[in-house]
């Protein structure tokens, strides 16, 4: 563990030492350059470039139940937990396509997982960090982590969904770093020329579930492949990211709260869900039965972002 500590420490001094290292190992240099024709979404530069604030100590919302994420939904063949099935903001989220129209309204709440404190970590610094559940009492330890606390559970959840084996019909990748997430993203769609987008809200939309209406929507691609990545609660900034088969159409959604405030929100339609788990929390919350001829869809919360190959763009 000390020397651990000595070398993490190390690391970060020569960072500060030498800042020509520091700027080239820069996760927004690492993304214009490695896609220089892909802007980069709000939530990631938001995270980026976050708010002059005091420094402060990474921590889980108040409650004392543990996060949900609703990002998990993603993985087809896993059961409902009972957290996802009683989470209101998780379950707001899923809707059947044909109730996508202009004048809907659908009761709403976009949490974000991503604590105002996480902070993101360039790939050379998290590369340096243990990152599996037999190394989390060092990484407690060494990021002074209560090991009795909540944010300590969670940081073990996290692991634990990140360790799990892929199923067959899977590709998933936990990112530590934004130059992680990025590589996988290329990798999995098998291109550079790609599309990232996000759900673009206010504060306000995160604290609290609203009223919202359908202003208007807009096709964004075809039946394509697509990669999730959704936030993890951890320590640092972690995003989990799941490679998409076939079978999807994508949305830009307009929404207006019944406070005033506006949401654009991205949402996506699954066409084929033959493969999945009838107990799946999608299909359990819109009661509908694997293989169902309704497209099942999804809006996404602020810290997820979507990837697909830009030639799906229309």
């Amino acid at each position: 563990m000390a020397n651990l500590l000595v070398f993490f420490l190390g690391l970060l001094a020569g960072l500060v030492a030498h800042p020509s290292v520091a700027l080239a190992s820069s996760p927004e240099l690492y993304w214009k350059t490695a896609l220089p024709t892909t802007p980069i979404p709000s939530n990631i530069h938001d995270l980026l470039h976050p708010p002059e604030t005091s420094p402060g100590v990474w921590t889980s919302p108040d409650s004392e139940e543990e996060e949900v994420i609703p990002g998990a939904t993603s993985i087809y063949y896993n059961a409902a937990t009972a957290e996802q099935l009683r989470d209101k903001s998780s379950r707001s989220l899923f809707f059947l396509e044909k109730d996508l129209f202009p004048g809907a309204t659908f009761d709403l709440q976009f949490k974000q997982t991503i604590s105002k404190h996480a902070d993101l970590l360039p790939r050379r610094v998290a590369d340096a960090l243990p990152f599996s559940s037999d190394k989390l009492p060092d990484v407690l330890e060494l990021l002074s982590v209560d090991p009795n606390s909540k944010e300590a559970r969670e940081m073990s959840a996290t692991l634990e969904r990140c360790e799990r084996t892929s199923n067959a019909r899977e590709t998933k990748h936990c990112a530590t770093s934004i130059e992680s997430m990025v590589d996988f993203a290329v990798s999995a769609l098998a291109t550079d020329d790609v599309s990232a987008v996000s759900t673009v809200a206010n504060a306000t939309a995160a604290a609290a579930m609203h009223r919202y209406a359908v202003e208007g929507f807009e096709r964004m691609g075809g039946k394509g492949l697509g990669v999730f990545c959704h936030a993890e609660p951890y320590a640092y900034v972690v995003f989990h990211c799941h490679a998409v088969g076939r079978g999807m159409r994508d949305y830009t959604v307009s929404l207006t709260g019944s406070d005033g405030s506006r949401v654009e929100a991205i949402a996506v339609c699954h066409l084929d869900t033959t493969s999945w788990n009838p107990r799946h929390v999608m299909l359990q919350v819109l009661q509908v039965k694997p293989g169902s001829a309704e497209p099942v869809c999804h809006f996404l919360p602020i810290d997820h972002v979507l990837w697909t190959p830009r030639r799906q763009m229309l």
